[in-house]
């Protein structure tokens, strides 16, 4: 045996390296990583080279890789082989970025909404100005919730979830025409935002001045709000336009149908 000045002992050489010792016995019997040399009293000795050895499967393994694949690595290391791991791991992990930052996004919107439903009053009116918004649009629907809507709702959702992953909950939209002809359930489609980062979208909403409402209660009270609406902006000479647009806020904290809240988003100019 070498020089016992130039070995560490299990203890030593987990110390040196910032390890868990029982880790360094982990890897020793499964036959990950060994010390150079073992006496037959049952005495292990690290060398100082072996470091550089323990940094790679601390590397790896911090890169994801399995116990199973570093030990198969091992066999025949190589440059082309490490590169090649480096360039699969490299994907993974953007392709792991990419997810996180999407899941951060939509829990974002979930709680901008949440917040939202929190000053929530039925029946009051706010003018908000809101930037230009992408949306992407489903088939046109029947506004009866029948089995056709339905089954727009299903292809839509699907279409969501190819594009986005994870996606907030969609909304419907209704003519500004209908609701001043008192046909309130005569809508168009169900919509959804877009992303900026994301180039498939329908249609953007412009940017602009809008009027904010909230509904609190079942859809059979979205009727009553819309009348609250077109009785203020008649009120402050206001001419609605376009379309308004219905979002839920609360679908994952609800607790009783009463007190599900929509959202009511419609444009208007000065007459």
């Amino acid at each position: 045996m070498k020089n016992k000045k130039f070995l560490y002992t299990t203890g030593q050489f987990a110390k040196l390296n910032g390890i868990n010792k029982r880790t360094l016995h982990y890897y020793d019997e499964i036959g990950l990583f060994s010390p150079e040399f073992k006496e037959q009293n049952g005495y292990r000795y690290y060398t100082c080279f072996q470091t550089v050895q323990l940094e790679l499967i601390v590397t790896l393994r911090k890169m994801g890789l399995s116990i199973e694949e570093i030990i198969y690595y091992q066999k025949s290391p190589t440059s082309s082989s490490f590169a090649n791991l480096i360039s699969e791991k490299k994907k993974l992990i953007d392709k792991s970025i990419h997810e996180l930052l999407n899941t951060k996004s939509f829990l974002e919107q979930k709680s901008d909404k949440l917040a939202l439903s929190l000053t929530a009053q039925q029946g009051k009116i706010d003018i908000v100005t809101l930037p230009k918004q992408r949306i992407l649009l489903s088939t046109p629907i029947t506004g009866v919730y029948d089995d056709n809507d339905f089954a727009v709702a299903a292809d839509f959702s699907l279409r969501l979830k190819s594009i986005f992953g994870l996606y907030d909950n969609f909304g419907s939209r209704i003519s500004i025409n209908h609701i001043l002809k008192g046909n309130y359930n005569d809508y168009d489609c169900f919509f959804a935002y877009g992303r900026q980062d994301v180039e498939l979208y329908d249609e953007i909403r412009p940017e602009g001045t809008y009027l904010r409402a909230f509904c609190i209660g079942g859809w059979d009270k979205l009727r009553e709000t819309y009348d609250v609406i077109c009785f203020f902006a008649e009120k402050e000479h206001l001419e609605l336009f376009g379309y308004a647009y219905e979002e839920g806020l609360n679908e994952m904290s609800l607790q009783h149908r009463e007190d599900y809240i929509t959202m009511i988003t419609v444009g208007f100019k000065q007459k």
